[in-house]
């Protein structure tokens, strides 16, 4: 390998990413690019490399920019960018691959029609949203986007709200089946399909997109706020199921109940609360 390697800056070509897309950059031995490109007729494209595409498949990549950089800089530019401690972005996407791992473990549910397992599930479920969608973002990621004015920020807000809004009344209603011993499987398969689209939404074209046009101290702030929201955030715990109404009556839940209530109905801070919505 020579002792210089190329920085690709790319997009990728698939036809569903025409909406939302993935750009990125990628580190690669000028051999190698020379390879995935003849591998490609049109001008400034080439083969996606293998594991790359998150669909599994090699894709057309458009480079964007080619430049040809030392190996040890590269190298460590590479590590700060995917496996940085410090950015909100992969912070985001990390809490993204605990969701999805936990509709892996709703869909094992089903099957098995463990309902008491997915009452515990869908409380954890739950409680991502809460923190991550409307604490992190619609609190914290969303304002600063529409502050700084990112391309599209305003339209892509209106899209993830929207999308919220739809899986919170989704879960919400699965659960006051699980409450009466039923399992809803259109509810729960809606669920989970809003919810996996969303998370491919959000990391192939919100998040690199917002990232792009942040500068480093919106990220540093973003970063603070997003530690501080975890440490003052009180998990939300699953309940007894025969109990009713949905939530056991205390304060604290009445008080999220109420939240979600609110963000069913358009707005991140609810006022009542959904106490007798699965009484009957």
């Amino acid at each position: 390998m020579s002792d210089t390697v190329l920085k690709i800056k790319y997009e990728c070509l698939h036809p569903s990413c025409a909406v939302f897309c993935r750009k990125g950059k990628l580190y690669l031995d000028g051999a190698l690019f020379s390879e995935l490109s003849a591998a490609n007729d049109a001008e400034d494209t080439f083969k996606s490399p293998s594991g790359v595409c998150r669909l599994g498949f090699s894709q057309p990549f458009k480079a964007l920019s080619v430049v040809e950089e030392a190996i040890d800089a590269a190298a460590e530019g590479e590590s700060q960018e995917v496996h940085s401690d410090s950015d909100p972005f992969v912070l985001l996407e990390a809490e993204h691959k605990e969701v999805l791992k936990k509709l892996d473990l709703i869909e094992r549910q089903v099957r098995k029609r463990d309902v008491d397992g997915l009452w515990v599930t869908t409380a954890m479920v739950q409680n991502d949203i809460i923190l991550h969608s409307i604490k992190e973002e619609e609190q914290l990621l969303f304002p600063l986007v529409l502050e700084k004015e990112v391309p599209m920020g305003d339209s892509f807000i209106a899209i993830m709200k929207e999308d919220h809004r739809e899986f919170i009344s989704l879960l919400h209603a699965f659960r006051c089946g699980l409450q009466d011993g039923e399992i809803l499987d259109g509810l729960v398969g809606s669920l989970i399909i809003n919810l996996r689209n969303h998370i491919i939404k959000e990391d192939e074209a919100f998040f690199p997109i917002t990232n792009e046009n942040l500068e480093e101290e919106d990220k540093v702030k973003l970063f603070d706020g997003m530690i501080a929201i975890k440490k003052d955030h009180v998990p939300i715990e699953a309940g007894i199921r025969s109990e009713k109404p949905l939530s056991p009556l205390s304060e604290d839940r009445d008080k999220i109940d109420a939240e979600l209530v609110g963000i069913r109905e358009g707005s991140s801070k609810g006022g009542g609360s959904d106490a007798g919505c699965c009484a009957g």
